[in-house]
């Protein structure tokens, strides 16, 4: 008996005929649920492919990066600092404090991870640097706001001052290829900071739209992928509405779960985010107490989360912790896919997997190439075959015999129509099926 991935149907092996009719449906379900495109950005394409099979793991702050690997074993799969508020004050400058963060950004990004930043930025009426109080924290007279959300005057050009201090370091990580999660203004229905808690479309959502054109259109930066985050306020039914910039200023909807009403990752929540994202990936943007690997199988459409710095620690046991990590729904820097193209894994330093395993092929939907990442346990010969809808063989991608090793092969589909394909792996007594989409 075989199983095609993800679906708990069987059929007989050598049956061409209930083959043809498990893909016809697996192909019809697959088509039935398209909902993404294919995107310039490789992250974002990868969050639309992991969308209701994976929640990558989520890590703020350099400070707790590596405590979290001492903890689990694992490093997240995600990393988040701030270009502002982290512990930039143990740096001579905010200056220094920046050009530490790309690095630490370029690093991380060729260890796979996906690279989440934000800017806890200081008010338009004051200097940067600025202290929490009073800085962040802090509020504008109306009349302030109007003046800032207004072009041409002088608090408008003075956030606009305030964005020019950090796009040199977007464009550094932009010239080395690294794509950002940037999650500018952040909990907009949080009316503590200064940018924060003004409904309309003169209010938070309009100071968005304006950060978000002056970065891309003005600047021309071209690798950010554009979080809007709100926090879990009882109020999150109507804040998703007043507060939203509009679906073409964002790309991911993230929701900030701090128990704000008094409870936690409930479903009314995540319905209501699924519902205003429409389609677009959900993460959980920050959070102190971690949501457990049962609770991501039940809220599937999570693509990642953010554990806020020392609070991962302080609300969270260990054992918590390293059971979430190492949970199977959910990725970590060692099962992230890489952002370079190659045709294998760099074997001068050899992993050795503890089980086979087969990879969602990435991008996914893709136009034309993706790769196919797998892990072989033992010495064996290996397969690796692309079918189409109906079962027929498109290639034999791999026929060999391979060491115990991460591998990456890649797939070219120029010649091939639009549709679903499938591929398989057998490796040993070791056999897995996952489906992929070729979107032209």
């Amino acid at each position: 008996m075989k199983k095609l991935n993800n679906y708990a149907i069987s059929f007989p092996a050598n049956d061409k005929k209930y083959i043809k009719i498990l893909l016809t449906i697996t192909f019809i379900i697959v088509l039935s649920g398209i909902s993404y495109p294919q995107t310039s950005h490789k992250v974002l394409n990868y969050l639309y492919s992991i969308s209701g099979k994976y929640t990558i793991a989520g890590q703020e702050s350099m400070q707790y990066r590596d405590s979290m690997y001492a903890i689990t074993g694992h490093y997240a799969g995600l990393w988040g600092e701030d270009f502002s508020f982290s512990y930039w004050q143990n740096t001579t400058s905010m200056a220094q404090w920046r050009s530490l963060l790309v690095s630490k950004a370029k690093q991380v990004w060729a260890n796979g991870d996906i690279v989440a930043l934000m800017f806890h930025a200081c008010p338009p009426t004051g200097s940067e640097p600025c202290s929490w109080d009073g800085g962040p924290i802090s509020s504008l007279t109306d009349a302030q706001w109007t003046e800032l959300i207004t072009d041409g005057t002088t608090l408008n050009k003075n956030w606009k001052t305030r964005l020019d201090a950090i796009v040199p370091y977007l464009q550094q990580l932009q010239n080395a290829g690294v794509e950002v999660l940037f999650r500018p203004l952040h909990e907009m229905n949080q009316g503590a900071f200064w940018w924060g808690g003004r409904a309309g479309p003169n209010g938070s959502a309009r100071l968005y739209q304006i950060t978000h054109d002056y970065l891309v259109k003005t600047k021309g930066l071209t690798n950010l992928i554009f979080v809007w985050n709100l926090q879990d306020f009882g109020s999150l039914s109507s804040d998703v509405n007043t507060y939203d910039p509009g679906s073409d200023y964002w790309d991911v909807l993230a929701l900030d779960v701090y128990w704000s009403d008094g409870q936690g990752f409930t479903t009314a929540k995540y319905n209501t985010i699924v519902k205003k994202a429409a389609g677009k990936p959900i993460a959980i943007g920050e959070c102190g107490t971690l949501p457990s690997a049962s609770l991501l199988k039940a809220q599937p459409l999570w693509t990642y989360f953010m554990g806020w710095s020392e609070l991962t620690q302080a609300d969270n046991s260990n054992y918590a912790i390293s059971s979430l990590y190492k949970a199977s729904n959910i990725l970590t820097e060692d099962k992230m896919p890489g952002w370079k193209d190659s045709t294998a894994v760099d074997t001068s330093e050899p992993v050795i997997p503890t089980e086979f395993h087969l990879y969602q092929n990435y991008p996914n939907p893709f136009n034309p190439t993706t790769q196919i990442k797998f892990d072989i346990l033992q010495e064996c010969h290996v397969t690796l075959k692309v079918y189409d809808s109906i079962g027929r063989e498109v290639i034999t991608l791999l026929d060999e015999e391979k060491s115990p090793n991460e591998y990456i092969v890649s797939f070219n589909g120029s010649g091939l129509p639009t549709g679903v394909y499938f591929y398989t792996i057998n490796a040993g007594n070791f056999t897995q099926t996952k489906q992929m989409i070729l979107l032209k």
